[in-house]
Order: structure tokens, then sequence, then C-alpha cells
């Protein structure tokens, strides 16, 4: 197991799409310092625990303040599951 930073080697990453079964939080620490220095958009998923709803996205805003944060449920016949979407303020795209 290694950080995204660690596997990018110094190049820039401009998206991160996250579905790790419950870690995200784990995972999103590991890359904190990948966040706070690229800013990419970012799409998480936070339906597998009832609190992920919340502490992704503190966790996400602690990072940087300025994430705008939307929500987006996919595949409702199947089974619900919920994603945040999270864009700078540079980048808003609404």
């Amino acid at each position: 197991m290694t950080s995204i930073g660690n596997l990018l080697q110094g190049d820039v990453v401009t998206f991160i799409k996250m579905d790790v079964e419950g870690t995200e939080h784990y995972a999103l620490k590991g890359a904190e310092s990948t966040i706070r220095n690229h800013r990419p958009l970012l799409a998480i998923s936070v339906y597998h625990k009832p609190e992920d709803l919340l502490t992704i996205l503190q966790l996400l805003q602690s990072f940087c303040p300025d994430y705008h944060f939307f929500l987006r449920g996919h595949h409702p016949e199947l089974a619900f599951e919920l994603a945040s979407y999270a864009v700078p303020d540079e980048r808003n795209l609404g």
C-alpha cells in the first residue's frame, strides 16, 4: 500500500475518484498533502458508513476550506450509492 503522493512521484493530479469500501476517510488522510497542493476535483463515495456523509466532508473542508460540495446518488434501482463531489473555488462549475 502506498499514498497517492508517492504513487504520483511529483506528477500533478487534477481529479481523484474514490470508492474504497468504507476506508475513504483513511485514504483521504493519506492524500491530504496531494489535495492541499494540487486541489483536484474530487468524487468520493460517502455511503458505506452513516457518519461518512458528515465526517468526510468535514475532513475535506479542513484540507481546503473553499471547496464546494455536491451530492449525487447513483444506481438507485440496484442499491443506494451516494458520492460527494468537491470543487475548489477557482474551478467552480456553477
